[in-house]
């Protein structure tokens, strides 16, 4: 193991112990600005996963730009977080201490699959060896949240708009040098099946038991990063009100949505939107043989064009 010197966008943040099979390791304490029943710890898996890329590809991702110096963005086409194995993000709070492990691979042309582990400090799971690729994709390892990225870069098309967002290479990034993911494994799969789609339901499933209309309007003081662009985590921020939306049409408590586990999260990211583009929301919701709720959000700007489509697993008492 070696401890791997963080470039400057990294100052600040615990050192990254690099091991012999290209995890990178290192402990985080959780403050109040990465937790709670909100998209504060997703937005914090997002930074990690920028830190991953940064050091796996030798890039500084918070300043990244084209050869003409155009600003490109390292950006998340795909988002998993997958908790069914004895933690989840609900259940953090100031203090914790995790200990998070990432892994950059390839998933052909300048496209990025990233990877964490996410466990407590001193759990078993995080004193044993690292998995290779296939092991990850197992989901079984105890006490850990298990993230998954598929990473693109883009820029903008225009000035003053983020409609029509291209794809886009950084100057000096480089990835030839990772390991490439397996066939099995490609996220390109799972985020173009979504697309044609229009989401993850499938016709074996069972006909949605619950569904809702809705509108959002994209907030100027809530919604965009400091770029300009519509925030990654915005958009499961917008999800959960959705969810929330169905959780009280179902005459259920502000209680049992705060103390729900979301045991898989997925969401596709297909376009970005504008400051007061207005939304159109579709929310549905079945219950798979385990009981648990399976809920499916469609986000659409009103042009019709697809924004994300997104699904949860989630478990929650329902006596509370």
């Amino acid at each position: 193991m070696t401890t791997y010197a963080a470039p400057p966008a990294q100052a600040g943040r615990p050192p990254y112990v690099r091991s012999r099979d290209d995890w990178f390791e290192r402990v985080e304490l959780i403050t109040p600005a990465m937790c709670g029943p909100n998209s504060l710890f997703i937005g914090q898996l997002g930074d990690w996963t920028w830190d991953a890329v940064g050091a796996s590809c030798g890039i500084n991702p918070y300043t990244a730009a084209d050869p003409e110096g155009n600003p490109v963005y390292l950006s998340f086409a795909y988002f998993r977080v997958r908790a069914d194995s004895g933690l989840s993000a609900e259940e953090l709070t100031f203090g914790d201490r995790l200990r998070v492990r990432s892994k950059v691979v390839s998933s052909g042309g300048d496209s990025l699959l990233t990877m964490h582990q996410v466990t407590r400090d001193g759990d078993q799971a995080a004193r044993g060896p690292a998995p290779g690729v296939d092991g990850f994709f197992r989901y079984d390892t105890p006490g850990c949240i298990h993230v998954e990225n598929f990473n693109r870069w883009i820029q903008r098309s225009g000035h003053d708009t983020n409609h029509g967002l291209r794809r886009a290479t950084p100057a000096n990034f480089r990835s030839d040098h990772l390991e490439r993911v397996p066939d099995a494994h490609s996220p390109r799969r799972v985020w173009a099946d979504a697309r044609k789609a229009s989401g993850f339901r499938t016709p074996a499933e069972p006909a949605p038991q619950a569904g809702l209309v809705l509108n959002y309007q994209v907030s100027a003081s809530r919604d965009l990063n400091g770029v300009g662009l519509l925030y990654f985590a915005s958009y499961f921020s917008i999800v959960d009100w959705a969810v929330l939306s169905l959780w009280r049409s179902l005459g259920r408590p502000a209680r049992s949505f705060l103390g729900r586990r979301v045991l898989d999260r997925q969401l596709c990211f297909l376009a970005n939107a504008n400051a007061d583009d207005v939304l159109d929301i579709e929310v549905t919701s079945h219950w798979d043989t385990a009981g648990t709720d399976v809920v499916d959000v469609t986000l659409r700007r009103q042009d019709g064009g697809l924004l994300a489509v997104s699904r949860q697993r989630i478990a929650h008492d329902p006596h509370a």
